[in-house]
């Protein structure tokens, strides 16, 4: 129930829909100025171009016979049928394998002024052996079949087969088979036992040798909300009666959330430019299917001996906007001719080009890089043609452009290492011819393609146009090169460092006492104080062992005069004890080691002022060790200065430039330079110094009137530019204690696997550096200064890669550089640590530290350690005085026994009660 009542309100719609388009159609007026309404009106094989031409009242058709290499009037006519006045042509087809001995086109149309028919025809070329112009008119037989049980139709196609021995008619009403062989009959049926859906509307179609595919839009419904939605048939023929059968459909389905998916189509049914379709298949079984008004073209493939399935491969999509795939032409070997229109979405023409594509080889998307695109910055269209492409079609070795006025152009195939370019004869049509490769890019295959950029890490100076040569290792190869170029035509030049900062000890006192008492491993050892000191201690100990030696020892009196000798000399050095104490006169000689080290490292520590005059401190280990404190700080330019400062200000103001610009990797001429400067709101041209083109690097030298200038460089020459260098020079000036340095850097710009892009904005701001230096001798400071560039440049609009390259159509190359000051300049001050007098001061202070602290040690001695060591020694003595008095002494306690014999009464002496024999005290 639900399926019957659908089919009745589709009948119901349908009738409704009828009569409203015959409603609207019963006067059929339509533009005859316009070459793109209600069908294609070019068509082409390798023998003959036909043109459809409505804009008279009698149409007529244009020819232009083969070969294409020329525009000989004996090769072109134009013709006319009589009889077919009030007649509109809709479109014309030839078969691309047609018989050379049969040359014919078929087309089709309707008459106009309340006349009603739809009708088909053939013209056949009768005078095969002839083609001249004269012959043209009485040379073509028409054969005119008219449809007179249809009304109007908003779409109309024909669709023949490439041997043009029959063309298919088609129509959401009718479709029929019209055969060359046999003009006098028409097989017509209704379109209702073809298609599937009994609403869909045919828009465009193409057929090959066993398959055709078609596309159009198909009805959805009063309820829905996309009245009218994209549809393509895979049809194939039946064997018997050659009648199209569909065997396989694909309907593209707009994503989610995106402007497609919001298009309602709800005028689809009548005829409108914006919703024009085209269908291209290839040799291989590859078709692309263009539907400008969701901006996608669609690849699919058929296999050939069983096309029974369209096999989708991938889609292509162009972005906000309709256009892509107005019109598609498969070429030779796998490769596609795309209109590729710019339209908004109320479409309203922004711009057109022929994107050319290698799908056989590359992969063919949204992302995928044309072979080549025209119009480019080389291949410019020609001022007699309109910038509104409508159609293209191929023979397919050859391509032909119909523009929005009926203008021709013809692009013929190039050899291998050219490419092809176009004059401007002002002749119908134009025809295209060829240029060799332009250096720095190659061509490897013949075909209407351009030529392709060398890749980064080749080169092609012009002397191979069919291939690009590597470039050695060490050299600047980018895209699109010319020739190699040494590494160093790119080296950036900075003239400033960073301000170094100020030291973490900035007081000299810290300084020394780090200095004289620090000890490391390797170079060090050999600049510590410390270690000599320590030498020296050690040496004044080895003495002091000696002399305990001599006085323990030995006896003799010689060496003891040696030892008095030796504590009267160290006696009289002593500075510490004031000669009180001969091992402090040792002592003293540690000290004066000290401080002789604490002289030379200050008076070579006064030296290391400035830094630009100080070398490495091999007198300490910290090597970069300076008598120099630096301070930075930004200031305001709107801050006034001081008078001292105004000086050196007056200095970087009147400093005159010369801007050097450096084109490398090119072979660009002078010739084709041309400089201006704004002054004010006008710009003015103004001469370079120098130019000159040496070993493919471009050099200009450009004195600059002002300092804060904006320059602008035009380059009238399609060639490429590998890199670009720029720099800024200024004379240095000295003026007693104040020094302008000399202004020379430079900032080189590349990308690899890029090359420059035709408009290069550059900015650069200058920032005044001023450093001054305090003088260690006296109040005055010396002032230098120096502008710091800083370039602000977005790498993402200064290069081209390849594709952008290719789509560009811009032949001048513009740099634009605007020089400007910072608001702010960086005020350096270095001064001092410490000046000769403070260095004296403190040496002399240290010394008396360092006699005080061991003055101090002694006095320590003195007072507390020698008496408690002398305590210690006399209590230790005593107690052995003890001991040997209570020792018993049995040979003498018994007074009955007789002396020995060794002793005689003269070594014994009476001491009361207790004999002692001295000979045994001698160790007291």
């Amino acid at each position: 129930m639900y399926k019957f009542t659908n089919e009745v309100s589709y009948i119901i719609l349908c009738f409704l829909n009828f009569l409203f388009i015959r409603y609207i159609t019963g006067n059929f007026a339509p533009n005859r100025a316009d070459y793109n309404a209600y069908g294609v009106k070019i068509a082409m094989n390798e023998d003959f171009l036909v043109l459809a031409e409505n804009k008279n009242d009698l149409p007529r058709f244009f020819i232009q016979f083969a070969p294409y290499n020329n525009t000989q009037l004996s090769l072109q006519c134009s013709t006319q049928y009589p009889q077919m006045t009030d007649a509109f042509i809709y479109t014309v087809v030839v078969g691309k394998k047609q018989n050379k001995n049969r040359i014919h086109f078929y087309f089709a149309g309707e008459l106009t002024n309340n006349k009603s028919g739809i009708f088909v025809g053939i013209a056949i070329y009768n005078n095969i052996n002839s083609n001249s112009s004269l012959l043209c008119n009485t040379s073509f037989t028409y054969y005119l079949q008219y449809i007179y049980n249809y009304q109007h139709q908003e779409y109309y196609i024909l669709g023949v087969e490439p041997n043009g021995y029959f063309t298919y008619g088609f129509s959401n009403e009718f479709i029929f088979i019209f055969d060359s062989r046999n003009t006098s009959v028409l097989e017509l049926w209704n379109g209702n036992l073809t298609w599937p859906n009994p609403t869909f509307i045919p828009h465009a179609i193409d057929i090959s040798e066993n398959f055709g595919v078609i596309s159009g839009f198909i009805y959805n419904g009063i309820n829905s909300t996309v009245k009218y939605s994209p549809m393509i048939y895979l049809i194939n023929f039946n064997s018997s009666n050659k009648h199209p059968i569909v065997v396989n459909q694909y309907k593209p389905i707009a994503n989610p959330a995106t402007w497609q998916d919001l298009l309602t189509n709800t005028d689809a049914n009548l005829y409108s430019a914006k919703y024009d379709m085209s269908v291209s298949i290839n040799e291989y079984g590859d078709v692309l299917v263009g539907m400008q008004f969701i901006n996608r073209v669609f690849l699919f493939h058929v296999n050939k001996t069983n096309p029974t399935e369209l096999y989708f491969i991938s889609r292509h999509t162009n972005g906000r906007t309709l256009g892509n795939g107005k019109n598609i032409a498969w070429l030779e070997n796998g490769i596609a001719a795309l209109i590729v229109n710019l339209y908004t979405l109320d479409y309203e023409w922004l711009s057109s080009q022929i994107h050319i594509y290698d799908i056989q080889t590359n992969v063919y998307n949204s992302n995928s890089t044309p072979l080549s695109v025209f119009p480019n910055n080389h291949q410019k269209l020609p001022h007699s043609l309109d910038p509104i492409f409508i159609n293209i079609v191929s023979s397919p070795s050859s391509l032909a452009l119909l523009d929005n006025k009926g203008h021709i152009v013809i692009f013929l195939p190039t050899l291998a290492g050219y490419y092809l370019s176009i004059k401007d004869t002002e002749t119908m049509p134009l025809i295209t011819t060829s240029q060799i490769c332009m250096p720095g890019t190659y061509k490897s295959r013949s075909g209407i393609h351009d030529c392709t950029l060398c890749p980064s890490g080749t080169k092609n100076p012009g002397n191979f146009t069919t291939f690009c040569v590597p470039c050695s290792s060490n050299s600047f190869c980018p895209l699109a090169s010319v020739n190699e170029v040494p590494q160093s035509a790119l080296q950036t030049i900075t003239q400033v460092v960073p301000y170094p900062k100020s030291p973490e000890s900035v007081t000299f006192d810290e300084i020394l006492i780090r200095n004289m008492f620090n000890i490391e491993a390797g170079r060090c050892i050999g600049s510590s104080p410390l270690f000599w000191t320590l030498i020296v201690g050690g040496l004044a100990l080895i003495v002091i062992l000696i002399m305990g030696f001599l006085k323990f020892f030995t006896k003799s009196l010689r060496w003891q005069r040696l030892r008095i000798l030796v504590k009267y000399i160290f006696r009289h050095t002593d500075i510490i004890g004031e000669g009180e104490l001969w091992v402090g006169g040792l002592v003293s000689l540690c000290i004066i080691v000290l401080i002789c080290f604490a002289c030379i490292f200050s008076t070579s520590f006064i030296k290391q002022y400035p830094i630009e005059t100080s070398s490495n401190a091999y007198f300490d280990c910290d090597l970069s060790i300076r008598n120099a404190k630096f301070e930075t700080s930004v200031q305001s330019l709107a801050i006034p200065f001081t008078d001292a400062d105004q000086k050196m200000f007056d200095l970087l103001n009147n400093q005159e430039f010369l801007l050097n610009i450096d084109f490398v990797n090119t072979l660009i001429k002078c010739d084709s330079i041309s400089i201006d400067a704004l002054f004010g709101i006008t710009w003015s041209t103004i001469r370079w110094l120098n130019c000159d083109n040496i070993n493919y690097i471009l050099s200009l030298s450009i004195p600059l009137p002002y300092q804060h200038i904006s320059v602008q460089v035009n380059i009238e020459d399609i060639k490429t530019i590998g890199a670009l260098r720029i720099g800024l020079y200024g004379r240095e000036v000295k003026n007693g204690s104040y020094s302008l340095k000399e202004l020379n850097f430079y900032k080189s710009f590349f990308k690899n696997e890029f090359i420059l892009a035709r408009h290069l904005p550059i900015t650069l701001s200058l920032t005044k550096v001023i450093n001054e230096t305090l003088s260690i001798k006296s109040s005055e400071s010396n002032f230098s200064g120096i502008y710091v560039p800083t370039f602000t440049v977005d790498y993402n609009s200064l290069f081209f890669s390849n594709d952008q390259f290719i789509r560009s159509t811009r032949t001048l190359t513009t740099l634009n550089v605007v020089i400007s000051e910072t608001p702010y300049y960086v005020k350096n001050l270095q001064q001092p640590i410490a000046k000769r007098s403070e260095i004296i001061f403190q040496n002399l202070l240290f010394t008396t530290v360092c006699l005080e602290l061991f003055g101090l040690i002694f006095l320590l001695y003195k007072l507390l350690i020698k008496p408690l060591c002398s305590f210690i020694l006399k209590k230790n003595l005593t107690l052995t005085k003890t001991n040997i008095n209570k020792k018993p002494n049995n040979d003498y306690t018994n007074k009955n026994k007789k002396p020995s014999n060794n002793y005689t009464n003269k070594n014994i002496k009476s001491t009361g009660n207790i004999y002692i024999d001295m000979s045994y005290t001698a160790y007291f």
